[in-house]
């Protein structure tokens, strides 16, 4: 009979009282301790919520039933790059077992299997997610997708840890299990990583890409998250059970089968001896995912923090860190046994505040999708909403379901009318909708940029009262943590689209519109908004050509300019020292009237202030200008718009919550006048307003 593997709540709790998880393992001499994390950055606004059971009796996939698969745990998902969520779980056992936890009984009678997978494209999480298949040994049976001894003290079991795809070709990060100890503790022998031609239907374990484990199981890679960034691959490695630290690699994505090829993070540099890398998140460190979240323009780390008893959640501006403080998601309080948090790669990649994971709980060993709500108002900078022409701002929420919906509530100059449907198929699920005058006939239109698998770009043209029908204007278009933007760079009259590559690189390309299509795009400069930072575009110096402007955020919180030439950015300048802080959501619009666009951040807190910096066309003016002392407050979505045509852009802030209030603050040209109701219904919860 083996070892329970993972913990319970009672397990947890002994745990604590012995004091066996209140400290980090100590590093060996000579070794880098992490980064120091920056200062509080609040990435979620509350505890995560249940949304539907994935396995087991009584789950939406009825995988007992249909696949012979009862009880099992982790739920490992990655994108396979041909428009699916593939998931790994762990031992999984068949309807002769009764529990409690993983590993009670004799392996064939409950039809214990080591690992198994399935295969999903529901985009509608919101109520769940559904599965497609699974992979079988024969009908109505999930089978063990890489093979195990299922012998003690030699090996036990074979788990994967992580997974990624790369091209056509699925690579998983595993890890033979020699046997396990006590609660939390595990012994490997090596990990491994195996890979699959065929979508995961068959794998073949590479003899020769192994991380063998040392007479002292300390090797420092045996479980992993896979992170996929510019052409590399980032492996996020802690050492066999929950107490360890977590170290990084990478190693070009073409080489991921050989270990000569991989680096390890000093603190300062890529090297190639892993003894030598740094801590990047100090442990106890759990069952670890990591990707990168387009709504909050960082990288996300998940994991179970065993002494908390409690699944975490932890930000960074770059894949090597610096990595914020823990957040509390889940508690064993609330979710008995709760364990591996692992993230959800569609939900990190859309426009939406709430990020979905599965966690498994010992009893009834079983996986559940859950989601937890981002703060602040995304990683936007804003795009033009005047959709009848009138020149007043509207607004319009984007439903990103399974509808496709467009709504538009015109402003009338005192409210937002009505709110009819626009569009009945536009933008869904993780794709990224952005406003703008494509057609240059002085109505803003909607566009679409799918994403993966496709990268293509569909513009919908505004009539005036409704968005036409979708038509693809470009065909390769944002791919991984790339950031869009919409301006007018060329002063031609047309908006264009600005993609940000948001990474080590910094790169920032223009695709020009030509009123009918976007054209290739073209670099405009090399080095402008790279991680962590906060781009957006607007015109500061009065030319009619947008330019770039980025908020540093965190540390300096500087803002840089890069003038537009209507062929390219001029070189980056600072133009304010301190604007824009960890947590707050900046924008960009002329908010005095004189035609040069101005900077406005939202504390989006219990103080709820608003701040502007006036640009004089050389600078930004003004540091702590308090222009409202009581608008958007946490969780709350705030915006800029001309919303009753005196040139001056208005605050507007939807409220995203039960209430689904719309509050507009008016600009006298010195201040923002009083919150004042324009809409009592749109903008539902987790639909993207502007």
């Amino acid at each position: 009979m083996r070892s329970p593997r993972l913990t319970g709540a009672v397990a947890i709790t002994a745990l604590v009282l012995a004091g066996l998880g209140g400290a980090a393992s100590a590093a060996p001499p000579g070794v880098s301790g992490p980064a120091a994390a920056p200062a509080a950055l609040a990435a979620v606004s509350g505890s995560a919520e249940r949304i539907a059971k994935l396995t087991g009796p009584g789950s939406i996939n009825a995988t007992d039933t249909k696949w012979q698969l009862k009880a099992t745990d982790l739920g490992i998902m990655w994108d396979n790059g041909s428009g699916q969520i593939l998931t790994l779980f762990g031992d999984t056992f068949g309807n002769g077992w009764t529990g409690p936890g993983g590993g009670v009984g004799n392996g064939a009678t409950i039809d214990w299997r080591c690992n198994t997978l399935v295969r999903s494209s529901d985009r509608r999480l919101a109520d769940g997610m559904t599965y497609d298949s699974a992979v079988l040994d024969r009908p109505g049976h999930a089978g063990t997708v890489l093979p195990c001894k299922q012998i003690n003290f030699d090996e036990m079991t074979v788990i994967p840890t992580a997974a990624i795809s790369v091209g056509n070709r699925q690579y998983m990060h595993y890890m033979s299990i020699n046997h396990w100890g006590d609660a939390g503790r595990w012994y490997t022998n090596y990990a491994g990583i195996a890979y699959s031609d065929d979508n995961g239907q068959t794998w073949v374990k590479d003899a020769d890409a192994r991380w063998q484990n040392t007479p002292a199981s300390d090797n420092r890679f045996q479980m992993a998250a896979m992170l996929r960034q510019s052409g590399y691959v980032y492996l996020y490695g802690t050492p066999n059970g929950r107490f360890g630290n977590a170290y990084l690699a990478r190693v070009p994505e073409t080489q991921l089968l050989e270990p000569s090829a991989y680096r390890y993070w000093n603190g300062s540099g890529w090297i190639t001896d892993q003894w030598a890398s740094a801590v990047v998140a100090a442990g106890p460190v759990g069952e670890v995912s990591v990707l990168y979240s387009r709504y909050l323009g960082r990288y996300v780390m998940a994991y179970l923090n065993e002494a908390r008893a409690a699944l975490v959640l932890r930000t960074a501006p770059t894949p090597m860190g610096p990595w914020g403080a823990e957040e509390v998601i889940a508690t064993a309080a609330q979710y008995a046994g709760l364990y591996g948090s692992f993230l959800h790669p569609w939900s990190a990649d859309s426009n939406s505040p709430y990020l979905y994971f599965t966690m498994s709980q010992w009893d009834p060993y079983n996986v559940w999708l859950m989601r937890v709500r981002l703060t602040g108002g995304g990683m936007f900078g804003g795009s033009p909403t005047d959709f009848t022409g009138d020149g007043r701002a509207d607004v319009v929420t984007f439903t990103q379901d399974h509808n496709g919906d467009a709504y538009v509530a015109p402003s009338t100059g005192t409210a937002f009318a009505g709110g009819g449907k626009w569009h009945d198929w536009f933008a869904p699920f993780n794709e990224t909708p952005l406003t703008g005058d494509f057609t240059g006939d002085g109505r803003d239109d909607a566009v679409t940029l799918t994403g993966a698998p496709l990268y293509d770009a569909y513009v919908a043209p505004s009539t005036g009262s409704a968005f036409g029908a979708g038509v693809k204007w470009h065909d390769r278009l944002v791919i991984g943590s790339e950031l869009p933007a919409v301006g007018d760079v060329d002063n031609d009259g047309r908006d264009d689209l600005v993609v940000f590559t948001h990474d080590g690189e910094g790169d920032v390309f223009v695709a020009l519109s030509t009123g009918s299509s976007f054209a290739n795009p073209v670099k405009w400069h090399e080095f402008f908004a790279p991680w962590g930072e906060f781009p957006a575009l607007g015109d500061v110096n009065g030319d009619g050509r947008d330019d770039l402007i980025t908020f540093t955020l965190g540390g300096t919180n500087d803002v840089y300019v890069a003038l537009s030439t209507g062929g390219s950015f001029g070189a980056g300048q600072k133009w304010h020292d301190f604007f824009g802080v960890d947590g707050e959501s900046p924008r960009v619009g002329d908010v005095n009237g004189d035609g040069r666009a101005d900077l406005v951040t939202f504390t989006c807190n219990a103080q709820a202030d608003v701040y502007v910096a006036l640009s004089t066309g050389t600078g930004f003016s003004g540091t702590t200008v308090k222009w409202n002392d009581f608008f958007c407050l946490a969780g709350e979505f705030p915006y800029l718009g001309d919303v009753n045509r005196d040139n001056r852009d208005d605050i507007i802030v939807f409220s995203q919550n039960p209430s689904n209030d719309v509050y507009v603050g008016l600009s006298t040209g010195s201040g923002f006048a009083g919150g004042v109701k324009w809409h009592d219904f749109f903008g539902l919860t987790g639909e993207r307003t502007y």
